[in-house]
Formats: structure tokens, C-alpha cells, sequence
């Protein structure tokens, strides 16, 4: 049924991304959306959406690039932010929700400068899935902490 719903829209395989990857592709789309959203794609901040995949899923270097790529095509066609929010909230517990806040922060913080827009898409996911600003917060502190290690 999916492959006959798939051949009458024109999908292809990577506009539905595997269940085991559901949760991944969902993670990096956010990622990757902090990225964009100063209107640049960074190398810095590439290397940290790759280093922070890797150090999450598990993957090695060729599954974090089709993963980005594929992230970067669901977060291009995304008309909002909550098909992927959504996942978040299902798989994750608060506080590994909170981590992946932290994770975004650091995104945001991997080329030296966090523009406004970053934060703002930052504190809207945050809103999404359920991290208080509090939490939201701390976050950003062991975002910045971390970078000074």
C-alpha cells in the first residue's frame, strides 16, 4: 500500500524515511533548520550537526551525510516545525529533550555567533516539545560551557 501511495504522488523512497530512522531524520531536520536559519550553511556548524549525529545515533560518517541530506530535504519541504516536534515528543522523555535543546544551541554556537533568528527558532522548539524555559536556559549555559572546554 505505501509503495502504491508513493508511485501516486510521485515520492520518492527518501520523501518517506524508514521507521528506525523516523526519530533521526526528525532530530536532524531541527538541526539543520538552526543551521539555515541565519541564512547561511556554515562548515562549523555542519561539522557540529554531523559530530552531534554521530555522537546521538551512533552512525559513521556516510549515514550522517545521507541522514543531513535527507533532514535538509524534510526540513526544505517542512511547512512547519511540528512533523518533526511531534517525533521528538513520542520517542523522548523531558529530559532528553532538554538535551537536544542543547544540542541546537550548540548549532547555533558552533560558528562563533548566535544570530537572533537562531534563537528564536531555538526557543519555538523548545515551546514544541514540552522544555520550559528554565530548562530551555540551562541549556544554552552547558551549550556555552561546553564550546569552552
Amino acid at each position: 500500500m505505501l509503495k502504491r501511495l508513493k508511485d501516486l504522488f510521485g515520492a520518492n523512497a527518501d520523501d518517506f524515511p524508514a521507521d528506525e530512522h523516523d526519530i533521526a531524520t526528525a532530530v536532524a531536520a531541527l538541526m539543520v533548520e538552526v543551521m539555515l536559519m541565519d541564512g547561511r550553511m556554515d562548515d562549523a556548524e555542519h561539522n557540529m550537526i554531523a559530530s552531534l549525529l554521530q555522537r546521538r545515533f551512533g552512525l559513521d560518517d556516510d549515514e550522517i551525510q545521507t541522514l543531513i541530506a535527507r533532514a535538509t530535504r524534510a526540513a526544505d519541504k517542512a511547512h512547519d516545525l511540528f512533523q518533526f516536534t511531534s517525533r521528538i515528543i513520542k520517542a523522548y522523555a523531558i529530559e532528553q529533550r532538554s538535551g537536544i535543546i542543547r544540542e541546537l544551541w550548540g548549532v547555533a554556537m558552533a560558528d562563533g555567533h548566535v544570530d537572533a533568528y537562531e534563537e528564536q527558532v531555538i526557543r519555538r522548539i523548545a515551546e514544541l516539545i514540552g522544555v520550559h524555559h528554565k530548562h530551555f536556559i540551562d541549556a544554552k549555559i552547558q551549550a556555552r560551557e561546553s564550546r569552552h572546554e
